[in-house]
């Protein structure tokens, strides 16, 4: 009975601690509960979102943002949310997120994330801005953006469905 329980609990902590390492999927229209176009207050509820603060000041109407540093957020998950007109319109992600087609932050470099997507039937490229210093990599489905990555280095450093927020 002793040696049971204690199997048992190893086998708890080995898979918290499986699940805690693991990358959160960044689909097109969301990650984990949150979902695009959903209300604050519901995205709120999900117990993923906190630290409120407000978006880019240019914006009209100006945007709310929200960090995933909520009680029920996955370990390991960083990236934060925006909201406008009360709607979920951009989720982006730097830390513990991969999408469906594997791409991963801090792994994949960016001619790699095109050549999964355009195999994958997407329209994909990637352009260098010299205003950001970075390349942003665009991901289209019938003619709109669904997922940008952007890499200030060799490697995707940020996820975004459906863009990378600037505010210039």
């Amino acid at each position: 009975m002793i040696a049971r329980a204690v199997v048992l609990g190893v086998l708890a902590v080995l898979a918290s601690a499986s699940s805690a390492g693991a990358l959160t999927v960044l689909r097109q229209n969301g990650i984990g509960p949150l979902k695009l176009g959903m209300t604050r207050a519901a995205a709120l509820r999900t117990g993923w979102l906190a630290h409120r603060a407000p978006g880019c000041e240019l914006a009209s109407p100006r945007p709310v943002t929200y960090t995933f540093t909520g009680p029920m957020a996955p370990a390991g998950l960083r990236g934060s949310v925006e909201f406008t007109s009360n709607k979920l319109t951009n989720i982006s992600a730097s830390h513990g997120v991969r999408t469906s087609l594997g791409v991963t932050v801090g792994v994949t470099t960016p001619a790699r994330m095109v050549r999964r997507y355009r195999a994958a039937g997407f329209a994909a490229a990637a352009k260098f801005d010299p205003t950001f210093q970075a390349t942003f990599v665009t991901v289209k489905r019938r003619g709109r953006q669904v997922l940008t990555g952007l890499a200030d280095g060799p490697r995707i450093s940020l996820l975004a469905i459906p863009l990378v927020a600037t505010c210039d």
